[in-house]
């Protein structure tokens, strides 16, 4: 009896899934307009063949420049991070590798 719920649970999901999905992938039907943006307000016209008298075209906005953290902080963390792992290294080295090995004097 046991058996047989789980499995027309699973069906059931498996359905409501199947159904979900379908429905997300209708929903995204593409429509011919277009988004234009003029002054700040976005505007969506659908395209109907008409030319405006005037055209107008969209102000250049400057270069954003980036924030200093982004310019100073993460380079010298990372100049840091490199450091980090050469005086480990070197360390490494001269504290446990140099105990290995002993020179035998003849």
């Amino acid at each position: 009896m046991a058996n047989t719920r789980r499995r027309t649970t699973a069906v059931l999901m498996l359905v409501t899934l199947t159904w979900v999905f379908a429905l997300s992938v209708q929903a995204q039907e593409e429509v011919d307009a277009t988004t234009t943006t003029v002054a700040g307000s976005e505007t969506t016209v659908a395209d109907t063949g008409l030319v405006p008298a005037v055209p107008i075209e969209p102000e250049e906005e400057p270069p954003a420049t980036p924030d200093w953290t982004y310019r100073y902080l993460i380079p010298t963390a990372l100049v840091l991070a490199v450091l980090i792992v050469l005086v480990t290294s070197i360390r490494y080295f001269s504290d446990v590798v140099r105990k290995r090995y002993r020179v035998i004097e003849e």
